[in-house]
């Protein structure tokens, strides 16, 4: 009985169920539910990292539960992306694609750089290893020493940063830190870097150095010591092999007796040639005299410059400095004493005491003399110097005099008070004056020598004469004439001043032109 009640019961829910499925699929179908079919995803996994090869090794062992890396000894040659790494004994954990090494490691990468040490420590998925003790890199003619070396074996970069040394051939450079780029074949050095040649050395702060052009870049302060000379810049390349090399950035030259500073230099070692460019001096220590321009080439080997654009020169004299300006000047060192100076076109002279003009000039300390040539003009305080020719005697240390050659005219303004209207003047073949106190105390005028000037009495001209002979002496006293001595000695027409018509009171030649002296170092650039 009780199981025909359990079996009336099983047949109930089954029926049950039955109805209630029912119920679902027809509520399905009247809703027409339709369910989004699934995205399709992407593999996007990276591909796998190539796992460091054993090669060879003369003995591995491994225990899981001792080490999670295997242990090779003796012989031991490995190889990752390209590199063969071979070494004495080595740990590989294959789990993290690491290496650990020690004794005569060597890494090669190609056949060309080389990368030894004591110690390794190498990174498969990085291909960074850091080497330690004894390290050495070496590519061709450069060899790369440092005590660590971190050494990018996927793009063939090494760094040092506690010291390192680089060999290429007759060139060894030093420097705190090191980064070698085997692509480029350069070097770029920081921190008290040095390179010692034979013939020199070079100290910088940060530099560059191509391995194959043999050229030093410098990117901060640098200095190039040698025997012959001292060079310092903060910006510019050197060539080693070629000894070439171009400087900027408070740019400096220094020889023995010179220094030369430009905006830009250019240095041929070999040919001792240096070249300078804007804002350019040379200085001569011995001399005391500098040449100023924006273009200067200078020889070493014969101390010799030649200098263009706003070219001039300046030398100390009688506590005074003596301009030259000119489109172009010629230098040169004779010896530590004498040397010479050309100036062409345009030439102007500025001193205190005188001043000048002339289409060119000579300076030659020999014999202490500046020439100016071709429609020279001179000018000292209130006289006015022309001839074909004018020599002026700069003496040691101050203006002695001048000799005017070839149609000789001096003129002296009288009174500068009363319209600039009364001159001394004198004329000849040649005319030589002496200068004491920068002031013209003595004149000698030779060959048709005429002579027109105003005697004065308490400071007042009260006539004026004039004269013709082979020869006139004058003496000066306070810039006026003091006396005159006649060859052969003759007496002179004396006009009273009452009767002088100062238009006419000049001789043939006459020609004032006082205005267009320098009056200061800037007009000497003045048109």
């Amino acid at each position: 009985m009780f199981f025909v009640k359990q079996y009336s019961l099983f047949i109930f829910l089954l029926l049950s169920l039955s109805s209630v499925s029912q119920t679902i699929k027809n509520k399905s179908k009247k809703n027409k539910i339709k369910i989004a079919p699934t995205s399709v995803v992407t593999n996007t996994t990276a591909p796998k990292q190539k796992e460091i090869e054993i090669r060879h090794a003369s003995k591995i062992e491994f225990d899981k539960n001792k080490s999670e890396a295997k242990i090779l000894t003796g012989d031991v040659i490995c190889a990752h992306d390209g590199a063969i790494l071979t070494c004495d004994t080595a740990l590989i954990f294959d789990g993290d694609n690491k290496m650990q090494a020690s004794g005569h490691i060597k890494i090669t990468k190609g056949d060309s750089i080389t990368v030894t040490g004591n110690k390794l420590f190498y990174d498969g998925k990085t291909k960074i290893a850091r080497l330690d003790s004894n390290v050495k890199c070496v590519e061709k003619d450069m060899i790369l020493t440092t005590h660590h070396l971190t050494f990018d074996v996927g793009n063939s970069i090494a760094n040092y940063y506690d010291g390192g040394t680089i060999i290429n051939k007759q060139n060894t450079l030093t420097s705190k830190n090191g980064h070698y780029y085997s692509a480029t074949k350069e070097v770029a050095f920081h921190y008290d870097v040095e390179l010692v040649n034979p013939e020199y050395k070079m100290k910088s702060d940060t530099s560059r150095y191509n391995t194959i052009t043999k050229t030093a870049y410098f990117l901060g302060p640098s200095i190039i010591l040698s025997k012959n000379d001292y060079i310092y810049c903060e910006n510019g390349w050197y060539n080693t092999d070629k000894e070439k090399a171009q400087f900027s950035q408070h740019a400096l030259l220094i020889t023995k007796e010179q220094k030369l500073t430009g905006d830009s230099l250019f240095y041929d070692r070999v040919a001792n040639v240096g070249r300078a460019y804007r804002n350019v001096r040379l200085i001569d220590t011995a001399q005391k005299s500098i040449l100023y321009g924006d273009y200067i080439e200078y020889k070493e080997k014969k101390s010799e410059a030649l200098v263009t654009k706003h070219a001039l020169y300046a030398r100390i004299i009688d506590n005074d400095t003596l301009f030259i300006s000119a489109d172009t000047l010629y230098h040169r060192d004779l010896d530590s004493v004498n040397n010479f100076l050309n100036a062409y076109h345009h030439v102007k002279l500025f001193k205190k005491d005188i001043q000048a003009q002339a289409d060119s000039a000579s300076l030659n300390t020999i014999d202490s003399l500046i020439q100016l040539f071709k429609t020279p003009v001179l000018w000292s305080k209130n006289s006015q110097a022309t001839a074909k020719l004018i020599k002026i005697n700069i003496g040691k240390s101050a203006i002695n005099g001048f000799k005017l050659e070839g149609n000789a005219f001096l003129i002296q303004q009288v009174d500068s008070l009363k319209n600039n209207t009364k001159f001394n003047q004198l004329s000849g073949r040649s005319i030589e004056a002496f200068i004491r106190q920068d002031t013209i105390r003595k004149a000698i005028v030779s060959g048709n020598a005429n002579a027109l000037y105003f005697p004065t009495s308490k400071n007042k001209a009260v006539g004026l004469n004039k004269t013709n002979c082979t020869e006139i002496l004058l003496w000066f006293k306070n810039q006026d004439i003091e006396r005159v001595t006649l060859k052969p000695n003759t007496e002179g027409e004396v006009t009273p001043i009452k009767d002088v018509n100062l238009e006419e009171a000049n001789l043939k030649g006459f020609n004032w032109i006082y205005n267009k002296r320098p009056k200061s170092k800037k007009d000497l650039f003045v048109r």
